[in-house]
């Protein structure tokens, strides 16, 4: 299901690819996730769940909580998943230290380092627009799923660094 039929109130939690899916990963990945919110349970009771990749590198995955809460067991099966996934495919999607920077209907991914790299080239300021993967509801996100590099605790850290 996707995440535009949720609650705006839903739940949600990101995952940054370490580099954007081609095709036929990105294939694999969507009928995986389809599988796994359409019988995503917590203590037995059906989750209503949507899930969205967006760039190519970030999946987003929601719950409306009002129909059921997830367990932190149930949480932890998302997780899993994508700990096989990477498994299965070699894409790691639980680095929670990465920056994606939108590229048109891709991204780039970006470590600390090549962020640094980057603000170094000029090809990063504090004004290029990355995700936001600081949101809890899906309204929130929805309504801003980007802000400046400034705002980003990367963009604190790195900018501060080259004043």
């Amino acid at each position: 299901m996707s995440i535009a039929h949720l609650s705006p109130s839903s739940r949600v939690w990101f995952f940054i690819a370490d580099r954007p899916l081609n095709a036929n990963e990105a294939a694999q990945l969507n009928q995986t996730m389809t599988e796994f919110v359409s019988g995503w349970k917590s203590h037995g009771s059906a989750l209503l769940a949507g899930f969205e990749l967006r760039w190519n590198a970030l999946l987003t995955v929601a719950v409306d909580e009002s129909v059921e809460a997830p367990s932190g067991c149930s949480i932890d099966k998302v997780y899993r998943l994508l700990t096989d996934f990477t498994t299965a495919t070699g894409i790691d999607f639980l680095n929670r230290l990465l920056l994606l920077v939108p590229e048109g209907e891709s991204a780039g991914v970006n470590t600390r380092q090549s962020a640094a790299a980057a603000i170094e080239s000029g090809k990063l300021n504090e004004n290029t627009p990355v995700a936001d993967v600081m949101h809890t509801r899906l309204e929130t996100y929805t309504s801003q799923p980007l802000k400046p590099f400034r705002d980003h605790w990367m963009g604190k850290q790195l900018l501060k660094q080259n004043v």
